[in-house]
């Protein structure tokens, strides 16, 4: 073959081999133009202009009715572009001033202004005032952006539902952590162009993204009502709770129910905390402990027997039971509170007696397997599904190791350990019809337009007991409050049902004795209940009815007041039987008691003679410790206050109410020597 055409091939083989790789790269290039443009275009705007963002406003958390509970205010927060202040070579000089100004140590100043970043924060939560001058320097590389942070305007109120946010408004504890998503928005920046070293161009192109809100969060919770429970509360942890002698519990909480919708209106718990200074509290104040907390309830769980008694018509409320003052399982005797028993007594006078043997037999001839399906229908053992981090399960004795004498004390609410917000939710399925709800605290979530973005409507768990059990339960619990033993919730012309409990606490695994957690449980009216309401004190050396029982009945009738329910008019205006401390005479004219707690005796005088009352005193000394009736009672103008006086605030001066005797205190002498569940 010729040089030639060697040549030739050689020439068309080389020609070839470039068009092939031409082709393929107008190929790759047609494909990064066309596949890839906008991602590397976006890559290149990304690297040639650079942001310094600009913090959404969090949405606000609100009662029902539209009342702020918790809101961004504006602040604003100094920051650093790096480069730009290391180019500025005036590192020294810029750590020195805003080192006054922000009152932080130089040095963490200037490892902040000098950070490998591209921006870095230096202070948030800066004053307007600061910032001004900050703005007035002009120093290089740095700047103020907006930014907001939160702010509770009622302090403590709702503290425990509410929860509250860090310095970075991301939500920590409460609502605030539940619905984090939903109300924190989405940040905006404004954009600049910049260098490839890291300064900005000069008359550089700026652009403002806009930042988007936050939704609102709408709570079932109603302001007022919220604020009755945490009153009570308040003059319980102030040692001026009734028949509290002038003690302080340890903890305590005021739960209040729609019973028919599972709302809740109040979820009140102390000791509290101030969520604006959140770090000044101890953890134990911010725990929410009708969440969290499991106790034994007492004799309030004696409605959820009666209910599956009930139910499975093992017994009826005209059928006689003789009480002969103990109930002897497996060779132990459990006892009645009244000394020698209630004797012959249908099951309607067992409920209003709280009989322990009356009840103790209804669960024995449900038996174990029955009771069992009736706890499990109620909810007990597992969580509610309230939207509230940590919710607490409790804990129910093991069935299959469980005795006759385990069945009897969980007939009267021993053994097992349960959480408030379950024995409430329980006990609304009573009052409703015979419904579980699931209890929920957010109403609605409101876009920032003010529209409706995402509705909840209540939700039924199952049904557990028919409308006809429901019906009669409601009946039986209107006679104990009428005439048994929970005389005191009694309202004045409100039909009113409800149950006291007394329980004994465990302390490193085994129960301690003088230290009981009182608790009384109540909805009304009985007949159409409109709230449900349960207090739970931990940390009395008292019975329930008398401790729990009064702020049950404060909060009961200032929220029906307030809701609109006006009194019965066939409803009774007394009980049918009176109790110590316990008389509700008719009131001509109404006049409200002032509190002259801790006043000197002159002062104290003084002040209700000036009221319109006349004074009595009891005991020595110069100091109020305690009055009867209690501050803000409504008596018949005129009326006499007693006073109690001493020298030393918090010594017992009250009479001795507490001979009244209890249901659960009996019982839980007769069972001395029990071993407390293990979870």
């Amino acid at each position: 073959m010729s040089p030639y055409v060697v040549m030739r091939k050689r020439i068309a083989f080389l020609f070839l081999c470039v068009s092939a790789f031409l082709v393929v790269l107008i190929i790759r290039l047609g494909y990064v133009q066309l596949a890839q443009g906008m991602q590397l275009s976006q890559k290149a705007e990304d690297t040639h202009f650079r942001g310094v963002p600009v913090a959404p406003k969090r949405g606000n958390i609100e009662d029902r009715n539209g009342n702020v509970l918790a809101m961004s205010v504006s602040t604003e927060t100094v920051y650093a572009l790096p480069a730009e202040v290391r180019a500025s070579g005036k590192v020294a000089e810029i750590a020195q001033k805003l080192s006054k100004l922000l009152q932080m140590p130089v040095t963490e100043v200037q490892d902040r202004i000098t950070k490998r970043s591209a921006l870095e924060y230096i202070k948030k939560k800066v004053t307007p005032e600061v910032t001004a001058q900050i703005r007035d320097m002009d120093l290089p590389g740095i700047g103020v952006t907006e930014d907001s942070q939160r702010y509770y305007p009622n302090g403590t109120l709702a503290s425990h539902i509410i929860g509250f946010a860090g310095i970075d408004n991301q939500g920590l504890e409460g609502i605030e952590l539940t619905r984090d998503a939903q109300m924190k928005g989405m940040p905006g920046a404004v954009l600049s162009e910049f260098a490839a070293n890291g300064i900005p161009l000069p008359e550089a192109q700026q652009m403002y993204l806009e930042p988007k809100q936050g939704n609102t969060i709408r709570l079932t919770i109603d302001k007022n009502i919220q604020a009755f429970a945490e009153r009570e509360l308040q003059k319980l942890m102030s040692g001026q709770g009734a028949n509290m002698n002038g003690q302080v519990p340890k903890s305590a909480s005021i739960l209040v129910m729609d019973p028919n919708t599972g709302e809740m209106l109040a979820l009140a718990t102390a000791p509290t905390f101030d969520p604006n200074k959140y770090q000044e509290f101890d953890a134990s104040a911010r725990r929410n402990i009708a969440i969290q907390n499991g106790y034994e309830p007492g004799s309030t769980f004696k409605v959820i027997t009666l209910a599956a008694a009930l139910e499975e018509k093992k017994i009826s409320p005209t059928e006689h039971f003789f009480d002969p003052g103990f109930y002897t399982v497996l060779g132990k005797n459990v006892r009645c509170w009244k000394a020698g028993g209630h004797g012959d007594q249908t099951f309607m006078q067992v409920a209003e007696n709280s009989c322990n043997p009356g009840f103790i037999e209804m669960g024995q001839r449900l038996g174990m397997d029955k009771f069992y399906k009736y706890l499990t229908a109620f909810g007990f053992g597992q969580k509610t599904g309230i939207e509230m981090s940590g919710e607490a399960v409790g804990i129910l004795a093991n069935k299959k190791k469980a005795t006759a004498l385990d069945l009897a004390t969980m007939s009267i609410g021993q053994t097992n350990n349960v959480t408030a917000i379950q024995l409430l939710t329980a006990v609304s399925a009573v009052a409703n019809g015979g419904v579980l709800m699931k209890p929920q605290l957010v109403k609605e979530i409101v876009g920032p337009s003010a529209n409706v973005v995402e509705p909840f409507e209540k939700q039924e768990v199952r049904r557990v007991i028919s409308e006809d059990t429901s019906k009669i339960e409601r009946e039986l619990l209107e006679a104990v409050v009428t005439n048994g033993t929970g005389r005191r919730a009694f309202l004045p012309g409100y039909r009113v049902a409800g149950k006291t409990g007394t329980a004994q606490k465990v302390v490193n695994g085994a129960y301690i004795q003088g230290d009981y957690v009182a608790s009384f449980v109540s909805f009304a009216p009985a007949n159409n209940p409109k709230l449900a309401i349960l207090a739970v004190i931990d940390g009395v050396p008292f019975f329930g009815g008398a401790v729990a029982g009064p702020p049950v009945q404060a909060v009961m009738l200032d929220s029906l007041k307030y809701l609109g329910v006006k009194p019965d008019l066939n409803a009774p205006l007394t009980p049918s039987k009176p109790m110590p401390g316990l008389e509700f005479p008719p009131i001509k004219k109404a006049a409200t008691i002032p509190s002259v707690l801790g006043l000197p005796l002159g002062e104290a005088q003084k002040v209700l003679t000036q009221a319109g009352f006349k004074v009595m005193t009891e005991g020595q000394g110069q100091n109020i410790l305690d009055q009867v009736p209690t501050a803000d009672a409504k008596v018949e103008a005129g009326s006499t206050v007693l006073l109690y006086l001493g020298n030393e605030a918090g010594t017992p001066t009250m009479g001795q109410w507490w001979e009244d005797q209890d249901e659960d205190f009996e019982a839980i002498k007769a069972m001395q020597g029990r071993t407390p569940l293990k979870p």
